[in-house]
Order: C-alpha cells, then sequence, then structure tokens
C-alpha cells in the first residue's frame, strides 16, 4: 500500500511538474500559450483538418503551424501541440512526390490521412463564384476524406489495413498532365488515368470532358476515383474491376458520389470516352422504371462483368445493388471485398455471407427498391 501511494504521488508531482513547465498562458491567447495565425482566414477549420497543406506551410508567419506563440507570455497548454504540427509540416515539405520533382511550377499538395492530393490551376467555377486551386483542393480533401472514413467504416477498416496513401493529381494544364503520364506512369495518353496496386495513383486534366474546370465535377469526380482507389488497396494491393466484381467495384464508387453529391456525373475507364450521363445523374427514380420496365433476370449478366465493359444502364443497376447491401447487408461489405480479391465466385460469395442465391439476391433487392426508392428524386447538391 506504502508503495502504491508512493508511485501515486510522483506520478501526480511529476504531471503537475509538467503542466507548470508548460504554462497557464494569458488573456490575450485565452491561456492556450498560442495565438491563431490570422492569414488563413476563411480556410483555417479546413487547414486544422489536414496533415499538411503546401500554402499554409509557405505561411511567411506561422509556417503552416496555423498559430503563433503568444508574444506575451509564450507559455501555455497548446504550445507541445503547434511545435508537434511544425515538425509534421516540415517533413512533409523536405519529401515532394514525384511530380513536384518533376515539374517546375506552383501546384497545391495537400495531404490527408487517406490522400495525397495535387491541384494545379488558376480558378475553378462553383455555381456563379470562383473557387482556387487552394479552395478546390481543400474542398476535394474534405469529401475525399468523408467518404473514406465512411468507407472505412463499411469494411471495419483502419488505416494500416492500407498499403499507401491512394495519389490524386488534378492539372490545370493538358501539357502537365502528358509530362506526368509519360514520365511516371509511363502512358503515353491524354485522358484520365488510374494507376492500381500498392500505391494508387489518379492522373487527369481538369479540363477535361465532363470536368470542364468545374470545381464540383472536379471534386466528384475524385471522390469517386478515390473510392476504387481505396478499394484496390484495402487489405492488400488487388483490383477487384479485373476479378468479375465490376459491379461492386464501379457501384460502390457510384455510390459514394450519391452520397455525397446526391448526383452521379463519373463513368470510369473505356465508358468515360463516351460521355455518359444517364438521366443527369439522377438514379432513384430511373431504376425503379427500369426495373418495372425489364422483368428478365438482369444480374446473372451484370455480375459477371469487368470495370469498364458495363453499359450505362448497368452503372446504374450496380450502384442500386450496392445502396441495397449498404442498407440491408453491411456485413456483407467487407467479406465480399476480401473474397473477390482471392478471386471466389460470385455465387459462392452471395451464399456464404447473405445466404442467398443469385437468384434470390435479385428478387429480395427487387422487391427493396420497389418499396424504398422514392417516386420523386431528391435534389442533388448546387455547389461545394
Amino acid at each position: 500500500m506504502r508503495l502504491i501511494l508512493a508511485l501515486l504521488l510522483v506520478f501526480s508531482t511529476s504531471s503537475w511538474a509538467q503542466e507548470e513547465s508548460l504554462g497557464t498562458g494569458c488573456n490575450v491567447c485565452q491561456h492556450t500559450g498560442v495565438k491563431t495565425c490570422s492569414k488563413h482566414k476563411k480556410l483555417l477549420a479546413a487547414e486544422k483538418e489536414v496533415l499538411y497543406c503546401s500554402v499554409a506551410a509557405d505561411c511567411p508567419t506561422c509556417q503552416g503551424g496555423l498559430g503563433v506563440d503568444c508574444n506575451r507570455c509564450s507559455s501555455g497548454p497548446d504550445i507541445p501541440a503547434l511545435e508537434e504540427r511544425l515538425a509534421r509540416v516540415e517533413a512533409f515539405r523536405q519529401r515532394p512526390n514525384a511530380p513536384q520533382k518533376l515539374l517546375d511550377q506552383t501546384m497545391v499538395r495537400i495531404i490527408t490521412p487517406h490522400f495525397d492530393i495535387l491541384l494545379s490551376g488558376k480558378k475553378f467555377k462553383d455555381g456563379p463564384r470562383n473557387m482556387s486551386a487552394h479552395e478546390v483542393a481543400h474542398a476535394l480533401a474534405t469529401e475525399a476524406e468523408k467518404a473514406a472514413e465512411l468507407l472505412d467504416q463499411q469494411l471495419q477498416a483502419k488505416l494500416f489495413h492500407y498499403a499507401h496513401r491512394s495519389n490524386i493529381w488534378f492539372w490545370g494544364e493538358l501539357d502537365d498532365h502528358v509530362q506526368v503520364m509519360r514520365e511516371i506512369l509511363e502512358v503515353n495518353d491524354k485522358g484520365g488515368f488510374t494507376l492500381y496496386g500498392t500505391e494508387p495513383t489518379y492522373s487527369c486534366w481538369t479540363g477535361e470532358e465532363g470536368l470542364k474546370n468545374d470545381a464540383m465535377a472536379i471534386v466528384s469526380n475524385g471522390v469517386h476515383i478515390g473510392i476504387h482507389m481505396l478499394l484496390s488497396n484495402a487489405f492488400r494491393p488487388q483490383w477487384i474491376g479485373r476479378q468479375k466484381a465490376g459491379w461492386f467495384d464501379d457501384g460502390a464508387a457510384h455510390w459514394f458520389e450519391d452520397k455525397l453529391f446526391g448526383r452521379i456525373s463519373t463513368y470510369c475507364i473505356d465508358e468515360a470516352k463516351a460521355n455518359l450521363d444517364y438521366e443527369d445523374g439522377k438514379w432513384h427514380v430511373a431504376v425503379r422504371k427500369y426495373l418495372q420496365k425489364h422483368k428478365e433476370n438482369l444480374l446473372p449478366g451484370l455480375m459477371k462483368k469487368l470495370s469498364g465493359t458495363l453499359w450505362e444502364e448497368e452503372h446504374v443497376l450496380s450502384w442500386s445493388l450496392y445502396d441495397w447491401l449498404v442498407a440491408e447487408h453491411p456485413q456483407a461489405i467487407k467479406p465480399l471485398l476480401i473474397g473477390y480479391k482471392d478471386k471466389r465466385p460470385t455465387r459462392d460469395l452471395l451464399r456464404e455471407n447473405l445466404d442467398m442465391s443469385l437468384l434470390q439476391v435479385e428478387q429480395a433487392w427487387r422487391q427493396w427498391v420497389l418499396a424504398t426508392y422514392p417516386v420523386k428524386d431528391p435534389k442533388p447538391r448546387k455547389k461545394l
């Protein structure tokens, strides 16, 4: 008992000494020891949510710390957090990624737990207002992380379940995109391109058809592709889009687009070149009508296809099927993904994880759509 009391006394004394050494600040800094940097204004909250922002890191006042030592007391409990942030920012600054080494130009780089984002360009449209590359990059970081955190919940995944952050690169100049494609990704093409594997990477020109330097379109596109890359990298690097699981791969990416923006505008791989825009990206009513019109079994054919080979309507059906999974069988999402990475047949995976045959799944899904989908589509989000 005496030993325990002695240890408690030592612990409480050391804790008190540590707090005393940090100080209690003053009224000027609200007793924190740190004053907020005034240079970041409306983006301050967004800056605090990311691990690194190159624009904030270049701030001459705070060097990315987003705060400065109080010039009156120079002490307080928030000083260690400030020092930790400054150290992290400097560490990222000293590790430029491949495009930063290749291209001698200004670009915005933002790093979040799941993504490493690059965006270049002067201004982008978001409805009636213009947005800078810095603002659009933060909007993309915010929305992509929202989607990633929700996917983590569905997959019961932690950050260590991903082999690497996924890279999302948007270029304001086509020449920059082409140079990155050739010299880094080793692809001779001008279209948007996704490289799957240990370090998934997406590169795209912001002036591409379907984007046209529109901020909402760019962010929505980045979220969609970001989900593809996370799925390919979760648990072990393996893209299921080539494992006859195109419905799952594309359906999930569409689902997150709809979840965050209320409208789906991105079609993947080969289909992107067709400039598709089924029912203006609002699919609830479209699925109801399609299933009421088509009584034949749809899933046996759909569930054999690869990503990049789905017809326009099959994208819509894939989104709805994933929507049904999330609502009715969320516990099956993780084992389905892992099963597809193991190259297991869809029929076996459905039987094991849903206790249903393929035709039973179709029947249950159809009934759920007719019972739950509205007769009028929800209004999509209009601005970031």
